[in-house]
């Protein structure tokens, strides 16, 4: 009934393909929670209520005259919840380990394929923490490798091999890549099983298939308390029983009990 957000229909395509882990898949859906905010206030929920909303309240019966209220029968899924089952479910299995050699060879593969550049630095120190001063018209030394300021102050610079910051920017993303890859395809990642389940609750509770009508004080009966009210006189009382303990009329919704 309420069609599920953007944002999270990318995020669980995302991670039925495999390309997000389940980390970054959370840390996307909490991002996105931030900026939606529950589900009630979302503009597609005010037209959906409009449709699913009874005239009358189903448990004491109260008209129109009362404030009515689309009661859900399922609780809105808790990601934790999710996360403690997806969790126990692989309590116990084995899995094949991460290379991690491997893994830190490669790495060293990507670190290696990049040609370091002829850069400027400092005469003395070799440092590529130096400043051209455009008064002086010359070069001073901030590098802090010995634990107090070079300072040397020079004319022109000397040259050494070294990365620049967009070759270490494309360094980082490539290791990052790497690893990524590694972590994609494991069948241990219980975080991506934990998003995945949550988004398929949070369908069936967007259905709004599990929903009733009902007043204003049943709703707060039913939701911060263990009571019901009597269709008769209205006295709230205990869900378990099947008599109101003030007027004694049956309550007519309960289900029979079997001897």
């Amino acid at each position: 009934m309420i069609p599920l957000p953007p944002e999270f229909e990318i995020i669980d395509a995302k991670l039925k393909a495999r390309l997000i882990t389940g980390n970054e898949a959370s840390q996307a859906i909490y991002t996105a929670r931030l900026r939606l905010g529950p589900p009630w206030h979302w503009k597609s929920w005010k037209a959906a209520r409009t449709r699913v909303l009874g005239s009358a309240c189903e448990t004491c019966g109260a008209g129109e005259e009362a404030v009515l209220y689309v009661q859900h029968t399922v609780r809105l899924p808790k990601i934790s919840a999710h996360k403690e089952l997806a969790k126990s479910k692989l309590a116990g299995r084995e899995f094949e380990p991460i290379d991690y050699e491997g893994l830190r060879q490669q790495m060293y593969a990507i670190r290696d394929a990049e040609e370091p550049e002829l850069r400027d630095c400092c005469p003395v120190c070799g440092s590529l923490s130096i400043q051209y001063r455009k008064r002086a018209a010359t070069w001073i030394c901030n590098s802090t490798s010995t634990g107090q300021y070079c300072a040397h102050v020079f004319d022109v610079p000397a040259k050494k091999p070294a990365l620049t910051a967009d070759q270490k920017r494309a360094i980082k993303r490539e290791k990052r890549q790497a690893w990524r890859s590694t972590n994609l395809n494991r069948d241990d990642d219980w975080m991506r099983d934990a998003m995945l389940s949550w988004i398929d609750e949070l369908r069936v509770y967007l259905s709004l298939k599990y929903t009733k009508t009902l007043c204003k004080r049943c709703a707060f009966l039913e939701d911060m308390t263990d009571a019901k009210p009597c269709r008769s006189c209205g006295f709230a009382y205990s869900r378990t029983e099947a008599i109101c303990p003030d007027c004694g009329q049956p309550d007519i919704t309960a289900t029979p009990q079997t001897t």
